[in-house]
């Protein structure tokens, strides 16, 4: 018998002791270590004996830490990755685990693991959360976990009888990323006038843009640039449901939502903190009416929402913010968006051999729609594709929009947008 099947049998054998007498994995430890030291000081004598062939760990004290990881840790090949800094998102089904990096980069771990030990582990980090993963409630929906080293996650998970296998989970690991606009310049996701563009529209008193993507495109590193470029004496307060943004604000606050407090609430509640900007790190509800409301009530916002492109954007607004106000029709929910954002900045992702590319690949601007149909958007910047080149495609931000880029770079003698827009730099 190899010490791996030993290992995986020893692991069951104390997995259904641990059930047989009740027992969490989240409580008494010492009691826990017990029962381990104790069935693997009877292995080892049953293997020096030679009963069922069994043969004798080398290292039993090794085994026992390995054992402990396993049933009160998240599995010593998980926790592998959630220490590692360039993992941002981690993926598993049944016992195959896979993972991609800040860089793009897809992997898999090469040795696949036990099934049971990944569902026992993802079943721990949703029980550390005070919620449940079991046949009467098969699935977690981007719950909020803590991870060894205090790091937080974000986990999905499902297991039967909603899917047919043991588990299939994703995690994924907000990064620190101090992200600035001169980063994305240098990295290539922008051009020198375009970053240029975007700080001018943070210098307004109350900004209004909107960034839009497909999941994994960037979007939180882009907030988290544009919130480096807003101005210190802005007060400004940040809702998430996990804390993933990470620019300091010296005058502003990060809320996050708990069990007494949802999206909405926290909206409605920074609407009467006095903020001149509220951001939404992820648009995907009902909080998207009240974010309308706050926008349109004369607060700036700023926020992240799902979406195939720019104009799509308004229609997923429309979508998120519907139930909220079920007697009124999308078109006119998306037409009230289209009049509070006055910028949406898309994110773009493609794959290359494995490998995910995130560019942005439009920066646009809403004029005033001639029509209550789709949201009709003026590129400003745009790439025809991620990997081509960011072009100018037009000057033409409207009257409003341009007077109040002006007026913010009006301590600059002589410098307008159209001059940023052909490559002047200012030290914004």
């Amino acid at each position: 018998m190899a010490n791996t099947t030993a290992f995986e049998r020893l692991l069951a054998r104390i997995q259904g002791i641990l059930n047989a007498r009740d027992l969490s994995v989240g409580g008494d430890e010492d009691q826990i270590r017990t029962i381990v030291v104790d069935e693997v000081e009877s292995y080892q004598r049953s293997a020096y004996t030679g009963a069922d062939g069994a043969v004798a760990f080398h290292d039993p004290e090794d085994i026992t830490q390995r054992l402990m990881a396993e049933i009160t840790g998240v599995g010593a090949e998980i926790e592998a990755l959630i220490a590692d800094a360039e993992v941002e998102e981690i993926f598993g089904t049944d016992g195959e685990l896979t993972y991609r990096t800040t860089s793009g980069e897809t992997r898999a771990v090469p040795t696949p693991v036990s099934a049971t030990a990944v569902l026992n582990t993802v079943q721990r980090m949703v029980a550390s959360a005070s919620e449940q993963l079991d046949a009467s409630h098969p699935r977690a929906d981007g719950i909020r976990v803590i991870l060894p080293g205090g790091r937080q996650g974000r986990l999905s998970a499902s297991i039967p009888p909603r899917i047919d296998g043991t588990v299939s989970f994703v995690l994924r690991l907000p990064q620190k990323m101090h992200v600035t606009l001169d980063d994305l310049v240098a990295w290539g996701s922008l051009t020198a006038p375009a970053a240029e563009f975007l700080r001018v529209l943070m210098r307004f008193p109350r900004p209004k843009s909107l960034v839009a993507g497909p999941p994994g495109a960037g979007k939180t590193a882009l907030l988290d640039a544009l919130l480096r470029a807003i101005t210190a004496r802005q007060r400004t307060i940040v809702l998430e449901e996990e804390r993933e943004l990470t620019a300091p604000l010296l005058l502003g606050e990060y809320w996050a939502t708990s069990k007494v407090e949802d999206l909405p609430t926290l909206i409605r509640s920074a609407r009467v903190s006095s903020p001149q900007m509220i951001v939404l790190g992820e648009l995907k509800g009902a909080e998207a009416w009240d974010l309308l409301m706050a926008g349109n009530l004369g607060t700036g916002v700023l926020a992240a929402v799902h979406s195939d492109s720019t104009a799509k954007a308004f229609d997923a607004l429309a979508d998120a913010a519907s139930p909220a106000m079920p007697a009124m029709t999308t078109t006119t929910i998306r037409e009230k968006f289209s009049r509070t954002f006055n910028v949406v900045v898309y994110c773009g992702m493609d794959t290359v051999e494995d490998k995910a590319i995130r560019q942005i690949t439009e920066i646009s601007v809403v004029p005033p729609q001639l029509s209550a149909g789709a949201v009709a958007v003026t590129p400003i910047f745009a790439r025809d594709a991620v990997g081509e080149g960011m072009q100018l495609r037009s000057t033409d931000v409207g009257a409003d929009l341009e007077y109040q880029c002006n007026r913010a770079l009006r301590r600059f003698p002589g410098v307008t947008l159209n001059d940023l827009f052909h490559g002047a730099e200012v030290p914004l």
